[in-house]
């Protein structure tokens, strides 16, 4: 039996063209069950060598807080190496008393066609997602913008080692770096103020929802619609601390009962960037550039009488 072995078991096959991929399995079960997965494991095998060559060529962009971006970045690269195992090869199969062992191999050309296809195909789509969100920033839609940025970050987070321009009103456009600072931009802009400083009310008794109000609004005062707002209060527990700004940027306070213990609280809100993140993107990444924004707060007291 070991005679009539093929020079692909004996010797792993080497060539500058071509991965290759040999999959191993036990002869347990149905021959139509271990076929498969001796398949399953040659294209794994192909899978683990694109990835291994995707993360030799790759530097990634980076954030302050790492926390899940290299995971998010492994799951890319994994992603990307299973999208471009089309187009390969079965080249030959053999088996002994105990395995069935298959062989199958991807031309490197075909490889790097589909993926500079691929490429163009999701600078295009970029493209067009980073100029509706240019559009939505010119009429002051400000988280519609957002989310349109991270979508063209999203579109090209398999491609965040490579240059990925586009040419955007005559100018070369680096779209990924460029969403990415309009993200940043339009946050940094956001503004939170109440309405007032103080409110005096009558000790134990509750405080009405809305009787606080707070405005969003961005550096031309213009109102920012769907922002995001988390709620704290210092005396206690708030039933409900989250809410969304309106269409003219107002925000109402929740209700809550003044403490009888102190004469003076304080009730804060501040523009919530977690859930900002979740609300624009799925993309980790994305979402950790907008978390780690400097928190906008604005603080009311609650005085008793």
């Amino acid at each position: 039996m070991e005679l009539s072995k093929p020079i692909w078991l004996k010797e792993r096959p080497n060539h500058p063209s071509y991965w290759y991929g040999i999959g191993i399995t036990p002869k347990v079960g149905a021959p139509m069950f271990y076929e498969e997965k001796a398949k399953e494991r040659a294209l794994s095998d192909l899978s683990k060598q694109i990835s291994t060559q995707i993360s030799s060529e790759s530097n990634f962009y980076k954030v302050e807080d790492t926390n899940g971006i290299r995971e998010y970045i492994q799951s890319r690269i994994k992603a990307t190496s299973s999208e471009f195992l089309e187009g390969y090869e079965y080249l030959d199969k053999w088996q002994d008393d105990k395995n069935y062992y298959a062989y199958y191999r991807l031309s490197k050309q075909e490889f790097y066609t589909r993926k500079a296809q691929r490429k163009a195909d999701a600078i295009s789509n970029a493209t067009l997602k980073f100029q509706q969100a240019l559009e939505k920033e010119q009429m002051n839609e400000y988280i519609p913008a957002i989310e349109l940025y991270a979508a063209c970050m999203d579109v090209l987070s398999g491609y965040m080692n490579e240059e990925a321009a586009a040419t955007i009103d005559g100018e070369k456009t680096d779209l990924i770096a460029e969403s990415k600072d309009r993200i940043v931009k339009l946050i940094q802009a956001f503004k939170i103020k109440a309405d007032y400083d103080q409110i005096v009310t009558v000790s134990g008794h509750p405080v009405k929802e809305g009787q606080i109000g707070f405005s969003i609004f961005d550096s031309a005062s213009n109102g920012i619609s769907n922002v995001p707002v988390r709620f704290h209060y210092s005396g206690g527990y708030l039933m409900n601390e989250l809410a969304k700004s309106s269409e003219t940027g107002h925000v109402s306070s929740p209700a809550f009962k003044k403490s009888t213990i102190k004469t003076e609280e304080l009730l804060s809100a501040e523009i919530d960037l977690i859930n900002l993140g979740r609300q624009v993107t799925k993309n980790l990444y994305v979402r950790k550039i907008i978390e780690k924004q400097k928190r906008n707060k604005e603080e009311v007291k609650v005085i008793s009488q």
